[in-house]
């Protein structure tokens, strides 16, 4: 059902739009990686080519009517580092009207095998470094996908029956009937794993269309029209594209005509970042949380100069800090900041923009529904319940029907994505924001949620970054315990009292311990594992 306040479907998709723009800007640079230049007109080239190749082995639309939680084009994964050819497949999968979806580089091969028998990729393109990793992961799911590997610079030995990237391009011939791309093929999120399993999230290309990428345009003429103007947007995605903010980032810049800039090797570093940033006048950057936005405040400090193209930053998928969003908006005064909240299943739910500590706005489709999940609360009918999306939303999860109807209901006549965050509605009809339930420590028959107290923790001075979670405890059931990392001087009262205008008494960490760094996996997600064994050990240390 739609949301009545939505509009019309919106009549494209993703790649109408792409193709839109390239239309308008042609020889204007598409994607930069250190000297390799492509431009609008190549990557149209190489992807066509590469969908026609895609078609030629038999893949693309799948016949029939599907359901909510299936795709209607095979799968398609992606196993690189930022590289062009990352970016070339998403388009060129929508061309052949598959369904691209991303994987983590990071994986072991045990965990590579779980994602690919849940996906179950009728193709995966990846680097040659991670040959070695593939072929134990395909082995150990039993799957014999169409192979394209990418070379890296890596003397790994491909997987048996690869066929090289660039020789595929060359061969690739026009199928015999004309593949006509639809707004309703699908792109396929895989979320991150930290709330559970990963679990791909089945996005339609008119959604991604609009609010989930940031994008705004109303046609594509007007698209095709704003597109010349832009030679100035050059963005650079400081995370992983395997990470769906870092993605959407880039196709929202795409959507205005922009140049997606990559780092040099596909990796993150501080300050390379800084340096292409001044070299390439860089003037968008995406983040995701303070994994990324504190190794660069940490290189400025160190003296690495500041570019002066950039005027605007991006983050979402992690916690940015109050310091360190007051940090960068102290060194870039021209620049706009904007820290989202939102999540695969939901998009963008709320946003904090430049100046203070202000609370993050909801969007306009985000509402707060019951726990029963029958209502939709407001100032009429305040309480706590479960943070929900409306507008554009995906259609499923992949392969798991209960999950999709739990997760993407209709409550009071409008579909909405209930994506397992709590907030409340205040008599005054404002919502706050109390995280996810996932992380809520329930001490003593109080709920925590861990978020909030990382916020009041963050603010303290002499606290650089905290991480809150739970661990058992004989009196309490679960207790508060955090890791900070700052000058290691404060004690438990020190914060006690420094957050007692935020936090109650039962909120304040009852352990705490100081260490140089929150450990955070690739995608800015905090390591768990890590967390509690290093409290472990700092408190051994102690006795």
């Amino acid at each position: 059902m739609p949301d009545p306040a939505t509009a019309e479907t919106r009549p494209f998709g993703l790649l109408q739009l792409w193709d839109a723009v390239a239309g308008a800007v042609p020889g204007r640079e598409c994607i930069v990686q250190g000297d390799r230049r492509l431009s609008w007109s190549d990557v149209a080239d190489r992807t066509t080519r590469l969908g026609w190749w895609l078609n030629g082995r038999g893949l693309g639309a799948r016949p029939g009517p599907v359901a909510d939680w299936e795709s209607p084009g095979d799968l398609v994964g992606m196993l690189m580092r930022n590289c062009p050819e990352y970016l070339e497949t998403g388009l060129g999968a929508y061309r052949a009207r598959c369904a691209p979806f991303n994987v983590n580089h990071r994986y072991t091969a045990a965990e590579l095998a779980a994602l690919f028998t849940d996906a179950h990729p009728a193709a995966v393109v990846y680097a040659r470094s991670f040959a070695a990793a593939l072929a134990d992961a395909l082995a150990r799911a039993g799957l014999h996908p169409v192979l394209l590997v990418v070379e890296d610079g890596s003397d790994a030995e491909p997987v048996p029956g690869s066929v090289r990237y660039e020789d595929a391009l060359l061969d690739a011939v026009p199928p015999a009937t004309p593949v006509e791309p639809s707004p309703d093929d699908v792109h396929v999120l895989f979320t991150g794993g930290t709330t559970g399993m990963p679990k791909g999230v089945i996005w339609r290309l008119r959604d991604l269309a609009g609010r989930p990428c940031g994008i705004t345009v109303a046609s594509l003429q007007a698209a095709a029209e704003d597109a010349p103007r832009r030679g100035w947007l050059r963005a650079l995605p400081a995370p992983p594209l395997m990470h769906g903010a870092a993605a959407w980032f880039a196709y929202g810049a795409w959507s205005r005509g922009g140049t997606i800039v990559l780092s040099p090797d596909g990796g993150f570093d501080a300050a390379t970042a800084w340096q292409v940033c001044r070299q390439e006048q860089v003037s968008w950057l995406a983040l995701v949380g303070d994994a990324f936005g504190l190794p660069l405040l940490r290189a400025l400090r160190a003296g690495e100069p500041a570019p002066e193209s950039l005027t605007y930053v991006f983050s979402s998928g992690a916690v940015l800090s109050d310091a360190v969003r007051a940090e960068l908006e102290s060194r870039f005064p021209r620049m706009t900041l904007v820290n989202a909240l939102g999540s695969s299943e939901t998009g963008p739910q709320a946003q904090q923009s430049s100046g203070g500590h202000a609370e993050f706005r909801p969007g306009p489709h985000t509402v707060v529904v019951s726990d029963a999940l029958d209502a939709v609360l407001d100032a009429d009918n305040p309480g706590t319940g479960w943070l929900a999306n409306g507008g554009d939303l995906p259609r499923g999860y992949l392969g798991d029907a209960e999950r999709t109807a739990a997760t993407f209901r209709t409550v009071a006549g409008r579909r909405v994505a209930v994506s397992g965050d709590r907030a409340r509605v205040d008599a005054d009809g404002r919502i706050h924001f109390l995280g996810r339930e996932s992380t809520v420590v329930n001490t003593g028959g109080e709920k925590v949620y861990t978020e909030e107290v990382e916020r009041a923790l963050r603010r303290v001075p002499g606290v650089e970054d905290a991480l809150v979670f739970g661990r058992p405890s004989e009196q309490w059931g679960q207790e508060v315990v955090a890791l900070l990392v700052g000058d290691g001087e404060l004690s438990r009262d020190d914060l006690r009292s420094a957050c007692a205008g935020d936090l109650a008494g039962y909120k304040v960490p009852r352990t705490v311990a100081w260490v140089p760094a929150i450990h955070r996996h690739s995608t800015g997600k905090v390591d768990l594992d890590w967390a509690r064994t290093a409290l472990d050990e700092a408190l051994v240390g102690r006795a």
